[in-house]
């Protein structure tokens, strides 16, 4: 059946569960290929099933859409939201908004629609029972959410604990597990640029690595180049040795990166890390040509991160230099030699280049005679 678009309204819970994202994909397929599979919305006119495309036929402007009516109670609706959007790329903290939704079900596995279930895209099936003999609560519910119980029982922990962890986890900034047994060891986690630093202090970057940036990537030093995120002159001290003095740009905390309104043919710097979309952001506005930015290697995944830098953006990702030994930045004084301790991070340089539409290139740096 169809009904009109303007009728029907987003569930209220599927907000507070999901993290919006990007669906101009989305969008330019239905214009294509048009809807594939209904909605599935309730006697309330709620959807139930499929919010990013009643999102994209909003967008094109539709009058009418197929649906499929179903009746449901308010925590029948609850539980096929969550059980709807299995298929979807989530982070950590949409699972453990699931987790909150499913746990609080009067009884776990009970009560389950399956008739409603093969409504859904890709006629979607009740979950197999778990495989254990004595199942708990948490393991069932593990299983709907698409982690395994183990996992599961650690993000709960890390989020009682330390519930800031989760966004640095879906971040890329911490692995579960190291999150996991840093609050088990009553430790501290030093982060990159991150919390447990002093903000009045500065991780350095060691000389060989940007000495290696300038052996690897082409750049005309007569041209003008801007360190917005100086420190101690780790980066700059190295521009200095190579580059036409007078065309240099380094500023630190005296100057905000975000107001600056100047142009650069170039932007070389290793960003706060929790700014790094920040700081990508403000440079393809004012890099006329390129920008580099040292960041770990597992800045190369996550959600925000794809939908906001990497997807469709007036500057590609044109080379990814990886390191190839891991390294420790700290506020240590550095060495003239150019030299720095082995660490836990693997670190990369990263190259935006502006209209820059292809796959990047992958290139490594053997490091290894850099550390000490």
């Amino acid at each position: 059946m169809k009904v009109s678009v303007d009728e029907i309204k987003p569930h209220p819970l599927n907000e507070k569960i999901y993290a919006s994202s990007n669906i101009d994909d989305l969008v330019a397929s239905i214009k294509e290929q048009g809807l594939l599979a209904p909605l599935v919305i309730n006697q309330n006119n709620l959807c139930i099933s499929g919010h990013r495309r009643l999102e994209a036929i909003l967008r094109l402007g539709w009058d009418e859409v197929e649906v499929t009516r179903v009746t449901t109670t308010d925590d029948e609706a609850k539980l096929l939201l969550v059980h709807a959007n299995k298929q979807r790329v989530k982070t950590y903290a949409d699972v453990l908004n699931e987790y909150e939704i499913l746990s609080k079900a009067a009884a776990i596995g009970r009560g389950r629609r399956t008739d409603i279930e093969r409504t859904y895209d890709q006629s979607v099936v009740s979950d197999p029972p778990s495989q254990k003999r004595n199942p708990t609560a948490r393991d069932v519910v593990a299983e709907q959410v698409g982690v395994s119980s183990t996992q599961l029982s650690r993000l709960l922990y890390i989020q009682k604990s330390k519930p800031e962890y989760i966004k640095r986890i879906d971040a890329g900034e911490i692995t579960i597990s190291r999150a996991f047994d840093t609050l088990q060891n009553g430790g501290k986690y030093t982060f990159a640029h991150g919390e447990n630093r002093n903000l009045n202090d500065f991780y350095n970057t060691p000389y060989s690595l940007t000495e290696h940036l300038l052996r690897v990537e082409q750049f005309d030093k007569q041209l003008s180049v801007c360190e917005p995120a100086t420190g101690n002159d780790g980066i700059t001290r190295v521009l200095q040795k190579h580059w036409n003095p007078s065309r240099i740009t380094a500023y630190d905390r005296e100057r905000d990166f975000f107001t600056d309104t100047d142009d650069y043919d170039y932007i070389i710097t290793n960003p706060p890390f929790s700014q790094a979309i920040e700081f990508i952001h403000h440079a393809q506005k004012r890099a006329k040509t390129k920008f580099c930015l040292l960041l770990p290697l597992n800045y190369l995944h996550g959600k925000q991160r794809h939908e906001q830098v990497y997807k469709d953006n007036p500057y590609g990702l044109s080379k990814v230099y990886v390191f190839t030994r891991s390294l420790l930045m700290s506020d240590e004084p550095l060495r003239e030699d150019g030299k720095t301790k082995s660490g836990m991070l693997v670190f990369a340089w990263y190259v935006f280049e502006k209209g820059y539409s292809g796959a990047p290139h992958l290139g490594w740096i053997d490091n290894g005679a850099d550390l000490f």
